[in-house]
């Protein structure tokens, strides 16, 4: 089956202007789906018995946008594999008419996520040819009736975390769309009533590019076309002109700000490109079009997810506008997730001190927990985290609550308090009978009614940016104590200049006791000049709020530790080649 073939085939489906349409977009997406169409037809029963409810609604999709899309040239083995995967679908769903994911019992987000994509199945079998309907009338009718089960409990069910909201809403709308029912409706405008979490930098309460790419904003785009909003469309422009600055040359999204999981994840971004390709058409922004050139010409991984969408709204089929700039090709800065970003040449940088852990004292989900201060890479050099851990009442790395931009780069800062506690005075109010937290851990001894003798340290970062690498001066200001600094690097590289560091700690890794290492891997590698440092061991000490319960925060890489005093500022240099 030729993708040229196919393409006149779908070329007639959607009904465009043929020098409307991106031609070559189209037969990569349509060559990607009938290769993930076989894949999905020839998977062993054993293996799709171990797949959850919304892996088999989205692999009925994927065959279904598939043989619609490649019309006569298609194959039986799709609608036979839909038929077992919506008969297993049908057999997950509680009698209540919701769906659970493993922990998440009954659970109307996890439902919503099928539920869009069975809408947007249903939406397609609606407005194909005759030959596909009558083909698909079968899967359509056992579709709806999941769909009509569900419906009550969505209209009437909770949520856990923001973007839940919105992919319930969404779920809802198009509920709405295909069987109008008042109270489904009346239930996504109710969530929408809330107001959407977009904060000033253009990112969700979140903070996290999963959640902004598979969840609000196709959400956000299917309510505004569902439930007439159009004014939603410019929450998502606003999202996606902010990611322009957080996409590094390879794809990857920059997530270090993040408040859920994509924090310690390297996460793609192309599930963002439907709704760049959207927005990039309606607007003409070059901005926008550059991000979604990229995903394709770096190739797809999930072809018939996006075939799925041209079918439903062919104009994100169209040609688009001519691209502007690349990835973080400037400088862009988050200040409300004090996050720098900058690009010098070919090294790009992410600077952060936007940790919640200052304001809270935990390190806990739906938080940014990240300790990294900065982020480099070159090409294939990356630079994964520097962390800087002063010894000072186990209170781990230090994560800055200030950012303050200079040329090149940015200052980081925090200051961290601690002491002592005097005795509580005469005829002071007392309540010694239960545990109260005083910051960091948790006792009976009534703090707020205690003087303390209090100690701190103020830990002052700068770093900047050059078309190198990356340069940082650490500097103190308050207690004398020890420190370590931490660099990891991606991937398992050579290193030479630094020793292994032995003991039990497998994640020990190397000692840079001299003032100078170098680092190779396959193609690329890194230099680190050191300054300030001394000859003790270092100790990393990650905090008792890992500490305590046997964990800790591991980045996974090559790693190197140096170590210092406080008394003595220190330098590093590390030029990425």
């Amino acid at each position: 089956m030729s993708a040229n073939t196919t393409s006149t085939s779908l070329l007639r489906i959607l009904g465009e202007d043929e020098a409307l349409i991106d031609q070559d977009f189209v037969s990569a997406l349509l060559q990607g789906a009938f290769d993930q169409a076989a894949e999905l037809t020839t998977t062993g029963a054993d293996e799709v018995a171990t797949w959850g409810h919304r892996e088999l609604m989205r692999a009925v999709l994927v065959l279904l946008a598939t043989d619609i899309a490649h019309g006569a040239g298609r194959l039986s083995s799709w609608l036979e594999a839909s038929e077992r995967f919506v008969y297993a679908l049908a057999g997950m769903q509680g009698d209540g008419g919701l769906f659970s994911s493993e922990g998440n019992l009954d659970s109307p987000p996890d439902t919503a996520f099928t539920i869009n994509d069975l809408c947007s199945a249903v939406s397609l079998v609606d407005g194909a040819d005759d030959p596909e309907r009558d083909r698909w009338s079968g899967i359509r009718r056992q579709l709806e009736d999941i769909a009509l089960r569900a419906a009550p409990a969505l209209a009437t069910g909770g949520v856990h975390t923001p973007n839940h909201r919105w992919e319930v809403a969404s779920a809802l709308a198009g509920l709405n769309s295909l069987w109008p029912d008042d109270r489904v409706r009346a239930r996504a405008e109710l969530w929408l009533a809330e107001g959407i979490d977009i904060d000033a930098d253009g990112l969700y309460s979140e903070r996290s590019g999963i959640y902004a790419a598979e969840v609000t904003n196709p959400s956000l785009l299917n309510i505004a076309r569902n439930l007439d909003r159009p004014e939603l469309r410019d929450v998502v422009l606003r999202n996606l002109l902010a990611y322009t600055g957080l996409v590094e040359d390879d794809g990857e999204v920059e997530n270090v700000h993040s408040r859920r999981q994509d924090q310690r994840l390297a996460y793609d971004v192309e599930l963002f490109l439907s709704p760049l390709r959207q927005l990039a058409i309606e607007h003409d922004d070059g901005r926008l079009a550059a991000l979604a050139s990229g995903i394709v010409s770096r190739g797809l991984r999930h072809p018939g997810r996006h075939l799925a969408e041209i079918l439903r709204h062919p104009a994100l089929a169209r040609h688009l506008p001519v691209a502007v700039g690349s990835p973080c090709a400037e400088d862009a800065f988050y200040p409300e997730s004090r996050l720098l970003r900058v690009r010098r040449g070919p090294v790009s940088a992410s600077l952060f001190a936007g940790s919640d852990f200052s304001r809270t004292g935990r390190i806990a989900s739906g938080l940014a927990n990240s300790a990294t201060l900065v982020r480099a890479r070159r090409g294939g050099a990356v630079l994964r985290s520097v962390r800087l851990a002063p010894t000072f009442f186990s209170m781990g790395c230090v994560r800055p609550q200030r950012l303050e931009r200079i040329e090149n780069g940015a200052v980081l800062s925090e200051t961290r308090r601690s002491g002592y506690y005097e005795p509580l005075g005469a005829g002071s109010p007392r309540d010694l009978s239960e545990p109260v937290s005083e910051g960091r851990y948790f006792a009976s001894m009534d703090f707020e009614n205690r003087s303390i003798d209090a100690m701190s340290l103020t830990t002052i970062v700068t770093a900047t940016v050059d078309d190198h690498g990356v340069s940082i001066d650490v500097g103190f200001e308050g207690v004398a104590t020890r420190y370590a600094v931490e660099l990891v690097f991606d991937g398992e590289l050579t290193v030479s200049g630094a020793e292994p560091l032995s003991g039990s700690d497998d994640r020990a890794g190397w000692w840079l006791r001299r003032s100078a290492a170098e680092l190779a891997g396959s193609g690329f590698g890194a230099t680190i000049e050191a300054a300030g440092f001394d000859d003790v061991r270092p100790d990393f000490d990650e905090g008792e709020v890992f500490g305590y319960v046997g964990g800790n925060d591991d980045i996974p890489g090559t790693r190197i530790l140096l170590s210092g005093s406080t008394l003595t500022p220190s330098t590093l240099r590390i030029d990425l080649v």
